[in-house]
């Protein structure tokens, strides 16, 4: 085993967590702000930074378990991560994650919607790592 990656990928951010490489552990690591053709390659240049051996992408189905234009981007942005990376890229279901990571974050920072705003994609990244660990990929 090794440590997983793992990704919220949004519109404007873009959200990162690792696992230990026992895969136990998840701890939150950066927001990157979305800038276009790059974004691939920097969070393959931070999964090698983290020892990575996995990537774990969160993918956001709609309510009815459809996938729309966000899942097609996500899939198209997971294609150009592994081969960026060089690295087996895996879908996770992220339906709720940045609601669920913005209600968390509401008991901890009741008041200042910024610092919750600054955090929520690494929460989601998380929350998809930690559904990757008890759930595994999407099939």
């Amino acid at each position: 085993m090794g440590s997983v990656l793992g990704v919220d990928y949004g519109t404007k951010r873009i959200g990162i967590a690792v696992t230990d490489p026992g895969r136990t552990f998840v701890f939150g690591r950066e927001t990157l702000e979305r800038q276009g053709a790059i974004d691939a390659a920097r969070v393959a240049a931070v999964a090698k930074e983290e020892g990575a051996e996995l990537v774990a992408l969160g993918l956001p189905f709609n309510a009815n378990g459809s996938e729309g234009p966000m899942a097609a981007a996500a899939r198209a942005f997971g294609a150009a991560v592994g081969a960026a990376a060089g690295l087996p890229v895996v879908f996770v279901d992220e339906r709720y994650t940045s609601i669920e990571a913005d209600e968390r974050l509401k008991e901890r920072y009741p008041k200042d919607t910024r610092k919750r705003r600054s955090l929520r994609d690494r929460a989601a990244a998380i929350l998809i790592l930690r559904t990757f660990l008890e759930h595994g990929p999407v099939r």
